[in-house]
């Protein structure tokens, strides 16, 4: 019994050793599957860690990251040299003259003229403190720059009420300048008005301003004060003349050339003062004692300027004169067949070859086109004494023919018509015993129209102005045109026409459908 209990006894310690010893292999199994958990989980940190770590600097080599590297770096480039510019255009006062016409910036006929003043020039602005203009002040400002010899001074007319009276009777307007010759004491007003190009509208009626002229007025208010002996033209009256437009008498007056009428019917003889006498285009003969007049006033040196009309007839002593001078006038009214020598589609709307000459010069530079409309026709005499020059300005083409039918209803050269080609414009020169006399003849009173003046792109009003200049042997007539502020309108001759409307119409059309094709064609095939 005793040896029963015993065995009981060591089986149940044995029972408890082994559930020890389970219990004691499942804590290590846990402990080891915990252990094993917590590895996993540290190698996947790891692993995450280290593709993290690949995918960013992956990132920072990729073709993306270096083009927005690239175009950053670029742009941060772009915007430091902006600013650098910036600083030192601010620092140097450098300004760029983007607007139309270069409204801000002097013409270089203003810098040659200015850059040889020898006398010391005020420029006075009479203007009220913050009521300045700035288009006047940013133009008026550039003349100090061009030359030591003249300085700006502003003078608020509220503050200085009796300064104008030393040089002006007129009343002075806020915005105008006072342009003073200190060397000299001559003095010149240009009123605010004067600078300002003004229209009408007559559907509103409110004016509105179509150009600025300040430079234009500035710089003959300084031709004037520093020329002593400025032109004087005398135009011709009492036979029919055409007068001189508004355009034409403005633009001389801002050349300083001073106009005043002529009727050489009642008088003994030229003015002593003349420059230049100015015939434009009479409609009834002068007396044979006008024509003696006007030659003796050549003989002794004197210059004129000479328009002929296509209609006029019967002028036997104003045609005697001209034929005296080496030169004679074509029947009839010179029509034009080859295109480019004519405006538009009118035929008598003449656009000549303009020929190298001192008065033509500015105008070829400036590849301006020059328009006669309704001409006759200059011709050179055999008989022409060896003293006379004549050199041509304005030349037709070789088709050109001059209709005698000026009635006629078709434009077509006919029996009779009289082939060219023609001179539309002339300089006559005369030397004789150390006198020289000289004549410009123009074929058409209708060139001083004011379209045909007032239009920049036609070179009439510089033809004129530069004719003057010419005769009156001013070295600049400064002719500095109205800047514009309005749209302006492109002239072609009948060539022109005919080549962008055939460009546009036909050849780029054409172009763009081909090309088209092409890259249908090539697409087709791949």
């Amino acid at each position: 019994m005793k040896n029963e209990n015993q065995d009981k006894l060591n089986q149940d310690n044995l029972n408890t050793d082994n559930l020890d010893n389970f219990n004691q292999e499942n804590l290590d199994q846990n402990e080891f599957g915990q252990e094993e958990a917590e590895q996993e989980i540290a190698d996947q940190e790891t692993e995450n860690k280290v593709s993290l770590g690949d995918k960013i600097k992956a990132s920072f080599t990729s073709r993306k990251f270096r083009g927005g590297a690239y175009a950053t770096a670029i742009s941060a480039i772009v915007i430091v040299m902006i600013l650098v510019v910036n600083i030192i255009v601010t620092e140097l006062g450098l300004k760029v003259d983007i607007s139309k016409e270069g409204m801000y910036t002097l013409t270089d006929v203003t810098k040659d003229y200015v850059k040889d003043i020898k006398d010391n020039i005020t420029i006075y602005y009479m203007v009220q403190t913050g009521k300045e203009d700035k288009t006047f002040k940013e133009i008026i400002e550039k003349y100090p720059a061009l030359s030591g010899k003249i300085k700006l001074e502003y003078k608020d007319p509220v503050l200085y009420p009796n300064f104008a009276s030393k040089y002006t009777d007129e009343k002075v307007n806020d915005n105008s300048v006072i342009v003073v010759n200190n060397s000299n004491d001559r003095a010149k007003y240009v009123d605010n008005s004067s600078m300002y190009q003004t229209e009408i509208d007559y559907q509103t009626y409110q004016t509105n301003v179509t150009g600025i002229d300040v430079e234009g007025q500035i710089t003959s208010a300084l031709q004037y004060v520093t020329t002593k002996d400025l032109p004087v033209m005398y135009t011709v009256e009492g036979h029919g003349e055409t007068a001189i437009g508004t355009t034409l008498a403005s633009s001389l007056a801002k050349v300083n050339v001073t106009t005043k009428s002529l009727a050489t019917l009642t008088v003994k003889s030229i003015p002593d003062d003349c420059s230049v006498l100015f015939i434009g285009g009479p409609q009834k003969d002068y007396t044979e004692g006008e024509v003696a007049m006007i030659k003796d006033y050549l003989a002794k040196g004197g210059d004129a300027i000479v328009l002929a009309d296509y209609a006029a007839e019967n002028l036997t002593n104003f045609d005697s004169l001209m034929s005296y001078y080496g030169i004679s006038f074509v029947k009839g009214i010179v029509l034009e067949s080859e295109q480019g020598f004519y405006m538009g589609q009118y035929v008598n709307n003449l656009v000549p070859s303009v020929k190298s000459h001192d008065i033509t010069s500015g105008i070829i530079s400036k590849n301006a086109s020059v328009v006669v409309p309704s001409a006759i026709g200059i011709q050179t005499l055999d008989t022409k004494r060896s003293t006379t020059q004549i050199d041509p300005l304005l030349t037709t083409s070789d088709s050109a023919y001059s209709k005698i039918d000026v009635q006629s209803n078709t434009v077509e050269k006919q029996d009779g018509d009289i082939s060219g080609p023609f001179n539309l414009g002339v300089a006559i020169t005369e030397k004789f015993n150390n006198v020289e006399s000289k004549i410009v003849v123009l074929g058409s009173t209708l060139m001083l129209d004011e379209q045909m003046m007032s239009y920049p792109s036609i070179g009439n009003l510089d033809l004129m102005l530069n004719s003057i200049n010419f005769l009156s042997d001013q070295q600049s007539s400064l002719a500095i045109r109205t800047r514009s502020v309005t749209q302006q309108y492109l002239t072609m001759n009948a060539a022109q026409v005919n080549f962008w409307a055939i460009l546009i119409v036909v050849i780029i059309p054409v172009f763009v459908l081909a090309f088209g094709g092409f890259i249908c064609i090539r697409r087709r095939k791949k």
